[in-house]
């Protein structure tokens, strides 16, 4: 019974949520990127190559399968996206609700602090992969919203832990704002086994960055194993010359593994 009137509660919180973003969506038409180039602006920025397989203990291959074809799907839907000036990125307007209808199907996702089935899990590979590239650009994040867990210790990481972004129709959304004078493009496909992201411009950038960790670290609490680490960004003019570090995000998560298995 319990199970029955907390499920309850849970739907009709994101219900309510959804048909609020829906309405705060509404008054901002006009303000979302929505063009979109079929060839590529000039200047690239950043290529970034993110594998689509992992072996996880426990974790059905196939909802991995299943990932791939939820990508090609929201891949379809961003490739090519032009963001103008003074224009917004937002990740859900441009996909769209990922639902079994519109041919999503079951993936992994993130239920109560589990991995679990969901349909149109995996996408959240997909904001990590366009996270990535906002975070060198001058583009300003206006809404991501972190991992609070680490469900899985490191297997061939690419990136720093904590450069995540979690997802979740449509009131969890991904957003940069082009606040420059720069039109920007995010090109995305899908090889064999990796997922490609690329940020290009349509002129050279005043300033280039570097994105890493600093501080990082395992903290054996009362109430668990946690990680930490603190998201720095060094800036440079566009000849290299170094300008300041800037402290983007600390992480601090839960994990759901050993520090054992994290070795």
């Amino acid at each position: 019974m319990r199970s029955s009137l907390e499920a309850a509660r849970n739907w009709f919180a994101f219900a309510w949520r959804r048909r609020l973003r829906a309405l705060q969506n509404a008054l901002r038409r006009g303000s979302f990127a929505a063009e979109r180039l079929d060839r590529d602006l000039p200047v690239a920025i950043l290529e970034h190559h993110l594998p689509l397989y992992r072996r996880l203990a426990g974790v059905d291959p196939i909802l991995f399968e299943n990932k791939r074809r939820n990508l090609e799907l929201a891949v379809a839907r961003i490739d090519g996206v032009l963001l103008p000036p003074g224009k917004t990125f937002s990740l859900w307007k441009l996909v769209g609700p990922p639902s079994a209808a519109r041919g999503y199907l079951e993936g992994l996702v993130l239920q109560r602090g589990r991995p679990a089935r969901g349909v149109g899990g995996g996408l959240c590979q997909l904001a990590n992969a366009l996270f990535w590239l906002a975070l060198h650009s001058e583009l300003k994040v206006v809404e991501r919203h972190h991992h609070s867990l680490d469900l899985f210790p490191d297997d061939h990481r690419r990136v720093p832990f904590g450069t995540g972004a979690s997802i979740v129709y449509n009131f969890k959304d991904l957003r940069f704002a082009n606040e420059g004078a720069r039109r920007y493009q995010f090109r995305l496909r899908l090889t064999e086994d990796e997922l490609v992201a690329r940020l290009l411009a349509d002129a050279e950038p005043e300033s280039r960055f570097r994105v890493r960790e600093a501080e990082h670290g395992f903290v054996q609490t009362p109430e668990g194993l946690y990680r930490r680490n603190l998201i720095v960004r060094e800036v440079a003019d566009a000849s290299g010359r170094p300008l300041r570090t800037e402290t983007m995000f600390r992480n601090f998560s839960k994990c759901q593994y050993s520090l054992q298995e994290a070795s």
